[in-house]
């Protein structure tokens, strides 16, 4: 059987939101043994929408349509325009909303939309929000299409429908390691008696899924896998680094300030997207001209002029000046060209030297990343926070001063 998952969201579909919906849909499906043929994102727009609901049932067998509260209307209609099956109230969950809501009858004219549903489509309720959503088999075909609002309530929704589908015990169980500090080609080597999975290399590492028929098995892929990977996986969940670096910074009471050139406030901007950093991230510098890296953050002029901006010695007294000036236990730095012009033979576009200040000392690491700017600036901030994880792994190992 075959499934398409469509996720509808303007800020998705522009790119200034990551959709992780349509993964999650996507993998729990694979886990039922259906065969997912597409990921869409597509915009609140009722005419694209309907094109993509019929196109998605000519590949698959099951269409799921995920998509925000305030989204749910049009989404609604376009599902019931492109099937053909008329919209009907649910009495019960309109009952329900009723008696939650004490609002104006303006403001019901729009609550109560969220209870419409395309006739004899079987409801599944919403244990957390006011979404509706359903399922719509359609006979004459033999398929359906799945609607389930966005958000924290999605993965208990999706539960239901499985087991609606009686799609509720899984054919495959999977696992993601991700990780940093190695290519693709090098885990592949590594893990090459591993059959069973997928290898997805980005700028911020590579990314593991194993999946196996049999839960002993996956559970003895698990152990090879940690066993040989060891400090490479720096998760085992759907999160980023940003967030194990602050789970750490939180369980050793530690606070952490960046002085940022060529990432322009990238690392920064990555803490920050964690919830609760504000108990460990003091703040930054964006330091991109020589001027604030010798004015506000004490880097010696006679050193920029030696050596460069972009050096090990610039790099190191940024990650110190900033210490200093936040007063926090740990700092991280960075300074190099992330093109696409302003490098050299000896200095090449890509090339990076992040200063890393902690209680024991200081530490610099030169990289030299390849891609597009804002790729090596997304690199770069990984392999930073990648340091940052590492000592806090070990805090024990002692650095050097520079």
């Amino acid at each position: 059987m075959k499934s398409f998952v469509i996720v509808v969201g303007d800020e998705f579909e522009k790119g200034l939101v990551a959709d992780k919906h349509g993964f999650y849909i996507a993998k729990k499906s694979f886990e039922r043994g259906l065969e997912n043929t597409g990921i869409l994102i597509e915009e609140a727009n009722l005419y694209k929408l309907q094109a993509f609901i019929k196109f998605a049932l000519d590949k698959s067998d099951l269409v799921f349509i995920a998509g925000k509260p305030e989204d749910t209307p049009l989404i609604q209609e376009a599902i019931s325009e492109s099937i053909g099956v008329p919209l009907v109230f649910n009495e019960n969950w309109l009952k329900k909303l009723k008696k939650q809501h004490s609002i104006s009858d303006e403001e019901w004219q729009t609550v109560k939309l969220f209870a419409r549903l395309p006739y004899n489509a079987r409801p599944v309720e919403n244990p957390m929000g006011n979404v509706l959503g359903f399922i719509k088999v359609l006979n004459d075909v033999q398929k359906a299409v799945i609607f389930l609002p966005l958000g924290e309530e999605l993965p208990e929704m999706l539960e239901e429908i499985f087991k609606l589908l009686t799609l509720d015990k899984p054919k495959f169980f999977t696992h993601l390691f991700r990780t940093y500090g190695k290519t693709k080609d090098e885990i592949e080597q590594i893990l090459k008696d591993i059959n069973q999975k997928y290898l997805i290399e980005t700028p911020k590492g590579v990314d593991i899924f194993v999946y196996e028929s049999s839960k002993d098995f996956l559970d003895n892929d698990i152990k090879v896998i940690r066993e040989r990977l060891g400090n490479l996986i720096y998760t085992e969940k759907e999160e980023e680094m940003e967030d194990v670096v602050g789970r750490l910074l939180k369980e050793k009471n530690l606070t952490i300030s960046t002085a940022e050139s060529s990432t322009g406030g990238l690392i920064a901007a990555r803490i920050v997207n964690t919830p609760g950093s504000s108990s460990y991230f003091q703040g930054s510098v964006v330091a991109y001209s020589n001027e604030v890296k010798t004015n506000v953050l004490g880097v010696s002029k006679a050193d920029i002029q030696t050596f460069g901006a972009v050096s090990e010695q610039v790099a190191a007294q940024m990650a110190k000046g900033v210490k200093t000036l936040l007063k926090t236990d740990l700092a991280i730095s960075d300074t190099g060209i992330a093109g696409p012009t302003g490098g050299t033979r000896e200095k090449p576009v890509g090339l990076h030297y992040i200063g890393f200040a902690n209680p024991e000392g200081i530490k610099v690491e030169k990289v030299i990343f390849k891609g597009s700017r804002n790729d090596i600036r997304l690199k770069v901030s990984q392999h930073a926070l990648n340091i940052v994880r590492l000592y806090l792994l070990s805090s024990s190992e002692g650095f050097s001063d520079t």
